[in-house]
């Protein structure tokens, strides 16, 4: 199974009034590093004009510990592929403080037509790109 890893670079203005990273910016390093994997994809970006795209049909968090705030925290996503159907494909993803687990994270993404307006099949090489992560 291939992974991707992204560093997530934690902002001054991420923690709430407690010291703990906002609940809300998780779903933010997990976006940017989906987007990070969609730009080298084959698939193309969501909203990507042309015929290829994607739209995210669900996202679902399930935190697992709070995230203290310290200056230079950088934290960890990785990203791997749960299941690829005919028209989607499951991304798995994992938030990391450390070695710690803080967050999972599962996204469902369509291939999407934008020029139709539309879902979408994935193609043969998008295919073999998003099982490549499986």
């Amino acid at each position: 199974m291939t992974e991707a890893v992204h560093e997530a670079q934690v902002r001054w203005s991420d923690p709430d009034q407690l010291g703990h990273v906002n609940h809300a910016r998780y779903l933010s390093y997990f976006e940017d590093a989906r987007m990070a994997v969609l730009a080298r994809s084959p698939s193309g970006m969501p909203g990507a004009p042309g015929e290829r795209g994607c739209i995210a049909a669900r996202v679902a968090v399930d935190y697992r510990a709070p995230v203290e705030y310290r200056p230079g925290l950088t934290l960890r996503v990785v990203t791997t592929v749960a299941a690829v159907g005919t028209s989607s494909w499951t991304l798995a993803q994992r938030l990391y403080d450390g070695d710690d687990v803080v967050a999972d994270c599962e996204c469902v993404l369509v291939g999407y037509s934008y020029a139709d307006g539309k879902p979408r099949p994935l193609a043969d090489d998008e295919r073999a790109f998003w099982q490549g992560y499986a």
